[in-house]
């Protein structure tokens, strides 16, 4: 169409200047050139019509579409208004708390960390384990020294590995193998070198993390090491704060080698705002965790030092606490762990001294010397003492003896179950020892004595 147009305008144009300047010109000339100019305005309203026609399809076609997309706002206005709403309602929130990022996990927003550490002016606030999960404190390491040289407040928070709380993380992260040969480590004999705690990835981290810390003597003054949980993984770096919860929960999805469970939820970015009171509270957070953190590195290598007394100390206090996470955390093949409770009232290991505790039969005359394992808010464990026994499944017992004054948490306890009639015997497990689990008979409940 543009051709024709071109061609058009030049045919009237010679038309009209030919006859000014060739004033002789030849009548088959001037009928060419009208004919010509006919034949272009032919073709130009040809192509006007074809381009009408199909500007009138397009406009059917664009008619039909936008009334399907009418009538389907029409019939789901009211949930895209909700939709709106909620989201203008998240997006305000945010705005108040002062969130203007979420990152899906730590690996998303480790750019966005070193670009902020880099260009940090007054401050560099990190909390954290060793910083191994996808941040590593070895890369932030040559930053963090120019830092402090320029006068940033640098502050580093990392893991006492050697306290329960260290403990019990590791349970949580080490396969049930491992689990199992850390429980029944004989620590009075074993060299540190050997305890398999020390070969567990978290002991392992904090190492080499502590030996990378020598070779930076500017960076240490900057670091302590907190005995609490730290509830999160976080840092500040001027006025912005990127904070991640801890959970002691772990995706389905999780590759089982890599069993941490720092990194599993989202990263928040928050800024500081007047009102903005999430930056102030992780502020504040992390301030209390540095200034009630009484270990350095010079406090650290003490202990590092005495690592096997400590940890025999921890194994020898929590064991029986130990023991129960373990247990927990890895049912026996074919339990599926957490669906159900197996107990109604959780039970504890008897850890102070023995009582004196008799079972009396039915009779009223046979009693059996017997010594509490273990107990739990409705029933006991006893072992008792005599091999030869009169005790049957569903037989009732009672209990005589006199509670110890000391300490007062036995003295409850014992007191709780010889205050009580009457005992039905739900398991006997023989042995060189009779174990049997007795059950207490709930008041006004019939059996056959």
């Amino acid at each position: 169409m543009a051709i024709a147009c071109f061609f058009f305008f030049i045919a009237v144009a010679l038309n009209i200047l030919l006859p000014r300047y060739w004033h002789n010109i030849p009548e088959i000339v001037k009928h060419l050139l009208l004919l010509f100019s006919a034949i272009m305005c032919v073709h130009l309203i040809e192509y006007a019509y074809l381009w009408w026609e199909i500007f009138g399809h397009i406009q059917s076609i664009l008619k039909e579409t936008l009334q399907a997309t009418h009538r389907l706002i029409d019939d789901n206005r009211s949930s895209l208004e909700k939709s709106l709403q909620t989201t203008n309602r998240l997006i305000g929130s945010a705005t108040t708390c002062g969130l203007t990022n979420i990152y899906c996990s730590r690996k998303d927003v480790k750019g966005d960390i070193y670009n902020a550490i880099e260009n940090a002016e007054k401050r560099v606030w990190l909390l954290g384990v060793t910083f191994s999960e996808n941040v590593h404190l070895d890369e932030l390491l040559p930053t963090l020294n120019e830092k402090i040289a320029t006068g940033v407040d640098t502050k580093i928070l990392l893991l006492d590995v050697f306290q329960s709380a260290a403990v019990s993380r590791t349970f949580l992260e080490s396969p049930a193998s491992e689990i199992e040969k850390i429980i029944n480590t004989d620590r009075a004999r074993t060299l540190s070198s050997d305890d398999p705690l020390f070969h567990q990835r978290l002991y392992s981290d904090f190492s080499h993390t502590f030996d990378r810390l020598r070779n930076y003597p500017t960076v240490g003054p900057a670091v302590r090491f907190y005995a609490h949980h730290p509830a999160c993984w976080m840092m500040i770096v001027d006025n912005t704060a990127h904070f991640q919860p801890y959970t002691f929960g772990r995706s389905a999805n999780q590759h089982s080698s890599n069993l941490c469970i720092g990194a599993g939820m989202p990263v928040f970015k928050f800024q500081m705002q007047p009102n903005g009171k999430p930056f102030e509270i992780l502020e504040d957070h992390f301030l209390k965790l540095w200034l009630t953190s009484n270990m350095d590195l010079f406090h650290i290598e003490a202990r590092i030092a005495d690592r096997n007394r400590i940890v025999k100390e921890i194994f020898d206090t929590h064991a029986s606490w130990f023991r129960h996470v373990s247990e927990s955390l890895h049912l026996p093949k074919g339990n599926t762990p957490f669906t159900i409770d197996r107990r109604k009232f959780p039970r504890q290991t008897w850890v102070w001294s023995q009582p004196p505790l008799n079972v009396c039969l039915h009779d009223r005359k046979t009693t059996i010397r017997a010594a509490i394992c273990n107990c739990s808010c409705e029933g006991m464990s006893l072992k008792l003492e005599a091999t030869n026994l009169p005790l049957n499944e569903g037989q009732i017992i009672a209990l005589q003896g006199t509670s110890p004054d000391e300490p007062p948490a036995a003295n409850f306890m014992a007191g709780h179950f010889l205050g009580k009639k009457r005992f039905v015997v739900r398991q006997i497990v023989n042995g060189l020892q009779p174990v049997v689990g007795l059950q207490m008979v709930p008041t006004g409940e019939e059996y056959n004595d």
